[in-house]
C-alpha cells in the first residue's frame, strides 16, 4: 500500500514539471515578432526623393552654367528659365526633409547664380579685345577663295584687308552663335607676291575687324598663302643611252633625253651648267602655291624644232598633265619635276632623239609659265636654258660635250 501512495505521489509531482516545460517562452515570441517586423520595414522603403531632387536640382545648375559659356548663342532668359528651375528643385528637397533654412537656402541661391550667370555676365558684361578673335584662316584653291572667321560676344562686325598699308578689301557681318564666317575671292584679294625668292616679306597682308562695341583686333595673313605668281623656272637635261647588239658586239647610241623642270621664286643668279645640269637645287627653289599653266618648247637657233609637249597644268601645289604615251599623270611643284615624253624605260619617259634633233646644234628649252591668279587676267614669264647637243649617229662615246650655249 505504501508503495502505491509513493508512485501516486511521484506521478503528482512530476505533472507540474511537464506542464511548465510546454509553455511558450512570451519573451522569445516578442523578440521574433519585433524582428520580423524590422525586416518587413525594410524591405519596403521606397527612394530618397528629397535627395534625388537636390541631386537634380544641381545638375541643372551646371547644365545652365554651360548654356551661360555659349554667351549670346542662348540668350540670357534661358539662362534664368534653367537656374529658376535648378533652384526650385533645390528648395523642395529641403521641404521635403522638414529642415528649411533661409540662410541655408539664401547660400544655396547665390551659388547657383553665381555659377550659372557668372560665365555669361564675363562674356557679356565685360567686354575686353580678347574676347573677339579672328581665327580659322584658310584658302581653298579649288574655289580660289580666302576664308577666315571673326569669333566674339558682339553683334557685327566690319572686317578689313590690308596689303602694307593699302586697303583693298572690305565687309561686314552679323555674328552667329558669337561667329561670322568671311569669305573673299583671290582675285579680290591677290595684288602682288608677299614673299620675294629669298623668303623675304615684300608686302604683308593682313586683316583688321572692329565690332559694333568698339573692340578691334588684328591678324598678320600668312605669307605663304598670298605668294601666287610664278617668276622663275628653270630645265635640266639628261642624256638617254640605248644598248643594241649588232654583228659582233654590243654598241650603244644617244635615243634622247629627259628633262625635268622647276618652276616657283628663285634667284635670278641661278644658271645653266655644263652636260645639262642647273645650278639650282630644291633647298633654293621657294615653291608657289597657285593657279598656272607651264609648257616646254624646243628650239634650234631660232627654229622650234619640237612643240608637242603637253601643257602642264598646276592648281596649288599639284601639277597635272595628259601623257601622249602614259595617259594621265601627275606630281607636284615642290621641286623638280619629270616632263612627259615620247617613249618611255624603267625610269621615267622621256623624249625621242628623232622628235626633236637633226644635227649639231645649240639647242634652247624654252619654258612658258603662263599665271592665272586674276579673274580674266595672267602674266607670263620665260624662262630659256641652252646646251650644244652633238651626237654620234653609231656610237655614243662619240658625242660631243653638252656645254651651255
Amino acid at each position: 500500500m505504501a508503495g502505491l501512495l509513493d508512485k501516486a505521489k511521484s506521478a503528482s509531482n512530476d505533472e507540474p514539471k511537464s506542464s511548465k516545460t510546454s509553455e511558450p517562452n512570451p519573451t522569445a515570441v516578442n523578440l521574433l515578432s519585433k524582428n520580423k517586423a524590422v525586416v518587413v520595414t525594410s524591405n519596403e522603403a521606397g527612394p530618397d526623393i528629397p535627395l534625388i531632387l537636390n541631386l537634380v536640382g544641381w545638375v541643372i545648375i551646371v547644365l545652365g552654367a554651360i548654356i551661360s559659356l555659349q554667351g549670346g548663342g542662348f540668350g540670357f532668359v534661358v539662362v534664368l528659365v534653367v537656374l529658376a528651375l535648378g533652384i526650385g528643385s533645390i528648395v523642395q528637397s529641403q521641404r521635403m526633409t522638414g529642415g528649411v533654412s533661409g540662410l541655408k537656402t539664401g547660400i544655396s541661391v547665390a551659388l547657383a547664380f553665381i555659377i550659372a550667370v557668372g560665365p555669361y555676365a564675363a562674356i557679356m558684361i565685360v567686354p575686353t579685345n580678347a574676347s573677339m578673335v579672328i581665327t580659322e584662316l584658310s584658302l581653298n584653291e579649288d574655289e580660289n577663295e580666302f576664308s577666315f572667321v571673326v569669333r566674339g560676344s558682339t553683334s557685327e562686325v566690319d572686317a578689313k584687308i590690308f596689303a602694307g598699308s593699302e586697303e583693298i578689301w572690305d565687309g561686314s557681318k552679323s555674328l552667329s552663335n558669337d561667329r561670322a564666317t568671311f569669305y573673299v575671292p583671290l582675285d579680290t584679294l591677290f595684288v602682288g607676291n608677299s614673299l620675294n625668292y629669298d623668303a623675304s616679306v615684300i608686302k604683308q597682308y593682313s586683316i583688321e575687324v572692329e565690332s559694333s562695341d568698339g573692340q578691334t583686333s588684328t591678324i598678320d595673313i600668312d605669307t605663304g598663302y598670298l605668294t601666287r605668281e610664278v617668276k622663275n623656272s628653270a630645265v635640266s637635261i639628261f642624256k638617254i643611252v640605248k644598248t643594241t647588239n649588232q654583228g659582233s658586239g654590243a654598241t650603244s647610241v644617244t635615243d634622247g633625253i629627259s628633262i625635268d623642270a622647276a618652276v616657283g621664286l628663285f634667284s635670278p643668279s641661278q644658271q645653266a651648267l655644263d652636260d645639262g645640269e642647273h645650278t639650282l637645287e630644291n633647298t633654293a627653289l621657294l615653291s608657289v602655291a597657285s593657279d598656272y599653266t607651264f609648257q616646254i618648247i624646243i628650239k634650234k637657233g631660232s627654229s622650234v624644232v619640237y612643240s608637242n609637249m603637253p601643257q602642264i597644268s598646276v592648281n596649288g601645289l599639284s601639277a597635272t598633265w595628259s601623257s601622249p604615251i602614259s595617259g594621265a599623270q601627275a606630281g607636284d611643284t615642290n621641286g623638280w619635276i619629270s616632263m612627259p615624253g615620247t617613249a618611255q624605260n624603267e625610269v621615267a619617259e622621256y623624249l625621242l632623239k628623232d622628235d626633236f634633233y637633226d644635227t649639231s646644234g645649240c639647242y634652247t628649252f624654252e619654258l612658258e609659265v603662263i599665271n592665272q591668279f586674276y579673274a580674266g587676267d595672267t602674266s607670263k614669264y620665260t624662262s630659256s636654258n641652252s646646251w650644244e647637243l652633238d651626237w654620234d649617229d653609231e656610237d655614243s662615246t662619240q658625242d660631243g660635250s653638252m656645254t651651255t650655249c
